[in-house]
């Protein structure tokens, strides 16, 4: 019997009717589809769009279907073997999402690891903001939503921003130090993070992101540049680190999937910046190697 994936990722407003597939998330097509494509035809995969296309448990109304790479309506009720995306809902237990629950506040990484990353002041208000903002010691302060992916909501900045820049969703926010990564990073020069990825401890991409000109942050909704460091040796002080990170959560998430972001300082000091529990599918090496993981492991098909 073939095994369902139901991707699901709900529209923000419901009354807009639904045209097609990506609707709204057409920056995330190509790489998704980098992704789809590896599945073998034992797998069967669907795309549910609305919120109330979540029935019970594991079970949806699918929009549509993927039928030789090419999606065609579909209005069904199925019962997925995986469900995947970000927002799924609490009752559906067949999900490949297993870091969440340590790298959605930021601040949870500190407690663990306080030796490899950067110490926050946690604001709950923009009063606590005005409070705390002149206690950091770098010219340059950081502020970042707790809660927050895909570097939203980010300022780094000498003064503190106005009030009405920030957004109330993303309170509290985190107060941190500026962790300067301009003093080149090994070999390579220039601003940057580094970042790991990670498939149940086995590193299965490496790259250097570096930010465009006067900017502080790099990622692939910003402009940025990357270096891949496919055949770049990590030095012993990195490996070193990830391979604390990695026995920490092998010891209590049984698949994992994630990424480490480091940067390197003005003295060699190394850094975690964040982990990631769902690192983007930048290219089809990357979408291959965790298609084949969730096949093999998960589904348990080949």
């Amino acid at each position: 019997m073939k095994k369902k994936i139901i991707m699901y990722f709900p529209l923000e407003d419901e009354s807009t009717p639904l045209i097609e597939p990506y609707q709204e998330k057409i920056n995330a097509r190509e790489k998704q589809e980098f992704f789809l494509q590896s599945f073998p035809p034992s797998v069967d995969i669907f795309i549910a769009r609305w919120e109330k296309s979540h029935i019970r448990d594991n079970i949806f109304r699918a929009q549509f279907q993927k039928q030789w790479n090419i999606w065609i309506p579909f209005s069904q009720s199925i019962e997925a073997d995986l469900v995947l995306w970000f927002q799924i809902p609490k009752e559906v237990n067949r999900i490949f999402n297993s870091l969440k629950s340590l790298t959605i506040d930021k601040t949870m990484i500190e407690d663990i690891f306080p030796q490899y990353t950067l110490k926050s002041t946690i604001c709950k208000n923009y009063q606590d903001i005005q409070k705390y903002f002149s206690k950091s010691i770098t010219e340059l302060k950081v502020l970042k939503p707790q809660n927050g992916t895909r570097s939203k909501g980010i300022f780094i900045e000498k003064n503190i921003p106005n009030e009405a820049y920030f957004k109330k969703d993303y309170f509290p926010y985190l107060l941190q130090d500026f962790f300067d990564t301009s003093w080149w990073f090994y070999e390579f020069p220039g601003m940057h993070d580094f970042r790991i990825v990670m498939l149940n401890g086995e590193i299965i991409w490496k790259f250097l992101r570096q930010p465009e000109a006067w900017k502080y942050t790099a990622n692939s909704f910003k402009k940025w540049w990357f270096i891949d460091l496919e055949d770049w040796k990590i030095p012993r002080e990195i490996q070193k680190i990830i391979e604390v990170v990695e026995y920490y959560c092998a010891q209590r998430y049984k698949h994992r999937y994630y990424s480490i972001d480091f940067g390197r300082g003005k003295n060699g000091e190394i850094k975690i910046f964040e982990m990631n529990s769902a690192p983007g599918l930048t290219n089809e090496r990357l979408s291959g190697k965790l298609a084949d993981y969730i096949c093999k492991n998960i589904l348990k098909v080949s």
